[in-house]
């Protein structure tokens, strides 16, 4: 076998391990700081002993930590990259200043999203200020197919992600979608209900960077009760203000990575 063909081979074989141990990685969540052996295993569907290995080699690293009864954790290891995350990850003074202010004009809560492959991710959050309210997972993945900030991104996604978002979900066709994106677009603003999650609304706007590229979407969500027609009209108004005053103050050196 020449030298690099086997190469290649070692390069898919840790590419492979590194797929795996990040899917079990994922399987850490607020709901689930702890896992069993069992879980791990049954959840990955991988053999007990590659999860076993896995396991080992991500405690040694710091990363997973266990428990000394067959339950892992994740390990110190990941506070010194959290920070760090935090830290590059944050939004400016002005564009947080500014999601405040949309929480009090509307009192629904406001979120910063970007796009990350086939998902959308917020990367900021200020959570309304009524009692029943909308709120999500900062840095966790949700479907760029559905959501009235999926859609905004998607007029800002290369002919390639489209494409690819149909291949991965049977049920979008291409020029459907191609249309419903151009009317978004033109129309600078979107709003769903009840896609992403039943019984939830939101109102979206693009925030663009200073070349005109659109980065980021902005939303303000909630129960899909007080998403009246009269509201929405002004929370649309609300959502595409904010968002052209945050493209203007721009996101911080955020940016550099959108």
């Amino acid at each position: 076998m020449a030298e690099t063909d086997t190469a290649s081979i070692r390069a898919d074989g840790g590419v492979r391990s590194i797929a795996r141990a990040v899917e079990v990685l994922e399987l850490f969540d607020v709901e689930h700081p702890t896992r069993s052996l069992r879980e791990l295993v049954e959840s990955t569907g991988l053999p007990k002993t590659t999860v076993v290995r896995l396991l080992a080699t991500l405690d040694s690293l710091g990363l997973v930590a266990d428990r000394g009864d067959s339950t892992y954790g994740l390990g110190a290891g990941f506070l010194r990259w959290v920070t760090l995350s935090q830290s590059l990850w944050e939004v400016s003074t002005e564009a947080r200043r500014i999601m405040t202010q949309l929480v009090d004009t509307c009192g629904e809560t406001v979120n910063i999203y970007i796009r990350q492959d086939l998902n959308r991710v917020s990367i900021a959050q200020v959570e309304g200020t009524t009692t029943v309210r909308s709120v999500v997972a900062i840095g966790v993945p949700y479907a760029l197919a559905t959501g009235a900030a999926a859609k905004i991104l998607l007029t800002g996604a290369p002919d390639q992600v489209i494409r690819g978002l149909v291949e991965a979900r049977p049920d979008l066709e291409l020029e459907p979608l191609h249309r419903e994106i151009a009317s978004i677009r033109e129309a600078g603003y979107s709003v769903t209900h009840g896609e992403r999650e039943l019984g939830a609304s939101a109102v979206a706007a693009p925030i663009h960077s200073s070349d005109g590229r659109v980065i980021a979407a902005l939303s303000a969500s909630g129960p899909t009760s007080r998403f009246t027609a009269d509201r929405v009209g002004r929370y649309v108004d609300a959502v595409t203000a904010a968002a052209t005053e945050i493209s203007a103050a721009g996101l911080g050196s955020v940016e550099v990575f959108l």
